[in-house]
């Protein structure tokens, strides 16, 4: 007699035995929302798969590191999951005496002053000056394992802020996934690599919008050289959008890059995407009269109706935690992000 086997499990390909394995994983993890126990099936589902299919013992291998990484990093970031954090990038070879080894230092100093928290790559150079202004009690060292060059910098706590990654993906989902802002101090390809990936996260809407600064000592003559190719050549020859400087601001000190990001934060709270709709989430009310300017002014972001006050959307029920939060509405075509951070600069530079 032939076994039973369900639809979900012809679907799957695993067998009749399906639904007994995912009886006893949701024993083994205890009580779980259903949302929780329907991604926890579907990460288990996954694994039995990547198994049957045999793709080979170093793709395994891949498979098994990268989620022990995830899972571990999960950990160690959640206790602070409360904490605004920002990532510092810049080179690793950098020596201490170097003005931009003292920028660092101080920026990330006065940052955890300010109330944050500081991730680096956890290396030497600007790295280590972030670790050594931020202190143990305040940064994350998030090391990559290469073969020469780095190692963990001395200024991290090894059991609470240092985390130690094999691939570069991993290492990199959570230098952008725990940001709440960019640092970005002069580097080699290391730091134009991951300046260019947050800014294509950005411009892409891939990432939570945050603020970016380029920050480098008076007359260095790197970022704003940089942004100087951006607008001669690559805006030029319209590989980019003029609204996309709206997602990057060069700095020259400590405190002009902190009040920079304290005014992103001054009203704006968060953004929720739902459907065509957004939802801009905002710490306080700002006046019709500033509502019906910004309908003036960024009347192309919106494809329909206007910029308007609104309760959450139906959508945003399962925040409860911030229903509280006024929120403006408005729908659009999924598109220039540059433009959707320019109106959070006006929401935050129109709040009483």
């Amino acid at each position: 007699m032939k076994s039973k086997i369900n639809n979900k499990s012809k679907v799957d390909d695993l067998g009749a035995d399906w639904e007994h394995l995912e009886k006893a994983l949701h024993a083994m993890v205890g009580e779980q929302t259903p949302l929780r126990r329907k991604i926890i099936s579907e990460i288990f589902r996954a694994t039995i798969k990547l198994a049957k299919e045999n793709p080979g013992s170093l793709n395994l291998k891949i498979s098994a590191t990268a989620l022990k990484e995830l899972r571990y990093s999960f950990k160690m970031f959640r206790p602070h999951r409360q904490i605004p954090k920002i990532t510092m990038f810049g080179s690793a070879r950098i020596a201490p005496n170097d003005p931009l080894y003292q920028l660092a230092k101080e920026f990330a100093q006065k940052a955890v002053k300010r109330k944050y928290m500081v991730i680096t790559g956890g290396g030497p150079g600007i790295m280590a000056a972030g670790n050594e202004g931020a202190t143990a009690k305040g940064g994350f060292g998030l090391n990559i394992k290469l073969p020469f060059e780095q190692s963990a910098n001395s200024f991290i706590d090894p059991e609470k802020g240092l985390i130690h990654y094999k691939y570069f993906f991993t290492r990199k989902l959570f230098l952008v996934k725990e940001a709440w802002a960019f640092a970005f101090f002069p580097g080699g390809f290391g730091t134009f690599d991951e300046a260019f990936e947050a800014l294509t996260l950005l411009q892409t809407g891939k990432t939570n919008l945050v603020p970016v600064v380029f920050i480098e000592t008076k007359g260095y003559g790197y970022w704003s050289e940089v942004v100087e190719f951006l607008n001669k050549v690559m805006l030029k020859k319209g590989l980019i959008s003029s609204t996309d400087s709206h997602l990057y601001k060069v700095c020259h000190t400590a405190e002009e890059a902190l009040n920079h990001f304290e005014m992103f934060y001054k009203n704006y709270h968060s953004t929720r995407y739902v459907g065509d709709w957004v939802s801009i989430r905002i710490k306080k009310p700002i006046s019709e009269k500033a509502i019906d300017k910004a309908n003036q002014h960024f009347k192309e972001l919106f494809s329909a109706g206007s910029l308007h006050s609104s309760k959450p959307l139906p959508e945003e029920e399962n925040e409860p935690e911030i229903k509280e939060l006024p929120r403006l509405v408005f729908k659009w075509a999924k598109k220039d992000f540059g433009t959707l951070r320019h109106l959070i600069d006006f929401i935050n530079e129109h709040t009483v």
